[in-house]
């Protein structure tokens, strides 16, 4: 990346069935959990990620945020209940934080100029510490959005929600069994947005813990991402 000079950061991409080069494409990018990578909303996923990506035509992308460690440029404290690295950091967490914003932002950029993305059709996903990196995301570049899905993350009480208005769709997730992340903070933080006036959904998945809340709801998610389908340059 060039924030790194020499240093190479994986990132995922999924093609659909049927993708044409010269064919614009939606794209949603998946952001994943803490201490994961790029390849962990596959595995987790089971292959649902190809398939709602092959039922709907979606592009999908899934960087690594850098190290795989820092939130993506939120800077959110990490919650008590999740385990602390081991290993001693090298940089601050601030400065790991900035290169994984920037890390997504790069991997955006090459995914729509090698497969020829939609500008106006760019979607934005992610569980637990992804749900931090949507929001930071959603907030700091609302243009870039169509819609959105953020899901068991941890709380964000003074987190602007009014950034969101300009955003088609918004959707949270939570499941009734996540023990780490609280589902009230997810439904304070859904009711302030539609308070505020965006267009927000709230949906709990009774049987969803912490890790497969969001896997349950794809389907349904890609369906509300379908729903979607902005007009214009939204980059």
């Amino acid at each position: 990346m060039p924030e790194r000079p020499g240093e190479k950061v994986p990132y995922r991409v999924y093609l659909p069935g049927g993708w044409k080069a010269d064919a614009a494409a939606p794209m949603v990018v998946v952001l994943h959990g803490y201490a994961a990578t790029a390849a962990s909303p596959f595995d987790d996923a089971g292959g649902a990620l190809q398939r709602e990506a092959d039922r709907h035509g979606f592009v999908i992308v899934a960087p690594n945020g850098y190290n795989g460690m820092a939130d993506y440029g939120a800077n959110l404290p990490l919650p008590s209940a999740l385990p602390a690295r081991a290993a001693p950091r090298a940089m601050t967490p601030q400065a790991e934080s900035a290169l994984a914003q920037a890390d997504v932002l790069h991997v955006i950029d090459r995914a729509m100029a090698d497969y020829r993305i939609n500008p106006a059709r760019v979607y934005v996903m992610g569980n637990s510490m992804g749900m931090t990196g949507v929001l930071h995301l959603a907030r700091s570049f609302p243009e870039k959005w169509c819609a959105i899905s953020a899901s068991d993350g941890p709380p964000w009480p003074g987190y602007p929600v009014e950034r969101l208005r300009s955003i088609s769709g918004v959707l949270f997730v939570h499941g009734g069994r996540d023990t780490l992340a609280r589902l009230a903070d997810t439904q304070r933080l859904a009711a302030r947005a539609r308070a505020a006036g965006v267009r927000a959904r709230m949906h709990l998945v009774p049987d969803g813990t912490h890790g497969d809340a969001w896997v349950r709801y794809l389907p349904e998610t890609f369906d509300f991402f379908a729903a979607h389908r902005c007009s214009g340059r939204r980059q």
